[in-house]
């Protein structure tokens, strides 16, 4: 399956269907991710739960499937070197922030999610709820910027 996601992509003519897929479900869930915050300011905290799992959940497909996989391929074998150029140092600063913000996204997913089996307040993750939140725009955007500097 991995080898089809090598084939001609959709969006540009010197995209892969991989990191064009990886483009459209990174966006979809950013405003997953940003339908949650507004539930969850607007005290609607079940479906800001369900609205932030399933968005957590649907941008570990890209980052596993095809992100992990290009990075290990076509960045990290000339790290640092490579660093120079403009594109790599990009990428490589967008894995970074998207490696953090899935960490922590992902535990507080986890953490909440039992949490909220248990009945108790999730009070005290509201700063790394934010903070994930963050990361995860800054990510996005810089995604974006590499598709663009990349495919563009």
């Amino acid at each position: 399956m991995l080898g089809y996601l090598d084939g001609a992509g959709f969006i540009t003519a010197k995209s892969s269907l991989g990191a064009d897929l990886s483009l459209i479900i990174s966006i979809a869930a950013f405003v997953m991710l940003t339908v949650g915050v507004v539930f969850a300011k607007s005290k609607r905290y079940e479906a800001h739960r369900w609205v932030q799992t399933a968005g957590m959940v649907l941008n570990a497909v890209p980052v596993v499937f095809w992100m992990i996989r290009s990075f290990r391929l076509y960045i990290l074998p000339d790290l640092p070197g490579n660093l120079s150029k403009s594109v790599d140092a990009i990428t490589t600063v967008h894995a970074v922030a998207g490696l953090i913000g899935m960490v922590i996204g992902l535990f507080v997913m986890i953490r909440a999610n039992q949490l909220q089996a248990k009945g108790q307040s999730l009070s005290r993750y509201k700063t790394p709820m934010r903070i994930a939140y963050v990361v995860y725009l800054l990510a996005t955007a810089l995604g974006v910027w590499v598709y663009i500097a990349i495919y563009g």
